[in-house]
């Protein structure tokens, strides 16, 4: 085996002679060859790594460990044993831990030590959106058309976990997402690529301040979440409440057309959230600077409260949830998705906003199968007049649904929706034409990986 060592390292010498005095093509093909010469044993180790069966593949699961809250409870009972009280929490917290969702579930890779895990969505459907502009919608001749459609979204996610000799952490989380645009392309969008190591947190991810996401609403469902592109550090106060502190740049979401030349900082976001056994609880707050030209930067600042309660009347689950949110100058942090994508194209840079939002959504399981949901919402925000610029946007939505769930994994349904638009933007004909009446009913299938 020594001299074995000996010779190859003899002839790559030589080899190495050759090419410093080749010159040319000479020279190129030598280098090629000694490449290959010398990645040939590592290709043929790691094909024959392939072809084998994944013998040393094991299940896991992706769960974080519970970081120790910061004001931990007081114990009652004498050291060495436990009281009745303490008991009784541990059955709630186990009774609680089967009742939510199972942590995502992979595989550990030979070699890795991470826990993967792969999962997805596709959603498809038939779609119709039908419009009835008002007076002053019609006089500019640029109403919507009513329109049929087959949209279709596709979602994936990797994620990985790992506990570090340190005792920390480790997680990553990739996801994109897949949509066919009016124009019959695809629009890829990257949702999530993130890297938490203990309690804080780095990379593109949704927004802490964001509450009611409408994810039971195909329509909404479809838009992926506002991404943001943060740092944050979250840890548990107690038990029941947790503490959140992230900057955040919005300018990454090219769907939020917000102007940012010229900010320096990013947006400062703090939330609170109490998690009880029925009851979510969720206040944030955020302050971001406002750019103008030719004039002295803005303060923005936004506030939201919501809120979830999960209970049962006659033994059928249901889900009540809402919130409401006002902001100042900062109108990426009211509304939905959707309403942020019908009025905030028509902002700029030297427009002072003031606006607010509220939602309230139910959701009632029918039997183990069959379920429905609805919600109504209000979008409201006012341009204070400003020269020749100025004006208010209005937006009323309703929607209900009602969901098939065979077998896990898959949902089939149908779901109609109404959004009644009001924008009256000065000088703005392109506004004026959305004022009116949308409608929306569409069938969908789901099915999740």
């Amino acid at each position: 085996m020594k001299q074995e060592a000996v010779s190859k390292l003899a002839r790559r010498a030589r080899l190495a002679r050759r090419i410093a005095g080749a010159g040319g093509r000479e020279a190129v093909v030598l280098g090629l060859w000694a490449a290959a010469s010398m990645c040939w044993p590592n290709l043929v180790g790691a094909a024959w790594a392939a072809g084998r069966p994944p013998a040393l593949l094991r299940s896991c699961s992706i769960e974080p460990a519970d970081l120790e809250p910061l004001l931990p409870k007081p114990s009652s009972a004498s050291p060495g044993r436990a009281g009745p009280e303490d008991t009784e929490d541990d059955d709630a917290d186990d009774d609680a831990d089967d009742e939510e969702d199972p942590p995502p579930s992979g595989f550990v890779s030979p070699g890795l030590g991470a826990c993967m895990a792969v999962s997805g969505t596709v959603n498809a459907g038939l779609q119709r959106d039908g419009f009835r502009g008002n007076a002053v919608a019609r006089a500019t001749g640029l109403v919507p058309r009513s329109a049929t459609s087959f949209p279709l979204s596709t979602t994936f996610r990797i994620e990985s976990g790992q506990s570090l000799a340190n005792g920390h952490y480790l997680a990553t989380a990739f996801e994109f997402s897949m949509d066919t645009n009016s124009g019959g392309g695809t629009d890829v969008t990257i949702g999530e690529a993130s890297i938490t190591l203990g309690a804080f947190s780095a990379g593109l991810a949704s927004s802490r301040f964001d509450f009611w996401t409408g994810d039971e609403f195909a329509l909404i469902g479809r838009i992926p979440s506002r991404t943001v592109a943060l740092i944050g550090y979250e840890r548990p106060l107690t038990e029941e409440l947790s503490l959140s502190l992230s900057a955040e740049d919005v300018s990454v979401d090219r769907r939020i057309p917000l102007p940012t030349v010229g900010q320096r900082i990013p947006d400062g976001v703090a939330r609170l959230v109490y998690e009880g056994e029925a009851l979510t609880l969720h206040g944030a707050v955020a302050l971001r600077e406002v750019p103008r030209i030719g004039a002295s930067s803005l303060t923005g600042r936004a506030a939201i409260i919501g809120a979830t309660w999960e209970g049962s009347v006659l033994d059928r689950s249901f889900t009540l949830s809402g919130q409401i949110a006002g902001a100042v100058d900062a109108p990426a942090y009211v509304g939905s998705l959707l309403d942020r994508r019908t009025a905030l194209p028509f902002l700029t840079g030297d427009q002072t906003t003031r606006g607010w939002s509220g939602v309230v959504s139910i959701g009632w399981d029918w039997s183990d199968e069959w379920s429905s949901n609805a919600y109504i919402s209000r979008y409201s925000l006012t341009l204070p007049r400003v020269g020749d610029i100025g004006g208010q946007v209005r937006i009323d939505r309703t929607s209900a649904n009602v969901i098939w769930k065979p077998v896990e994994g898959l949902r089939l349904g149908l779901e109609g929706s109404l959004a009644w638009q009001r924008l009256d933007i000065v000088g703005s004909a392109r506004a004026a034409a959305l004022s009116g009446t949308q409608s929306t009913a569409q069938i969908f299938i789901e099915r999740v990986f």
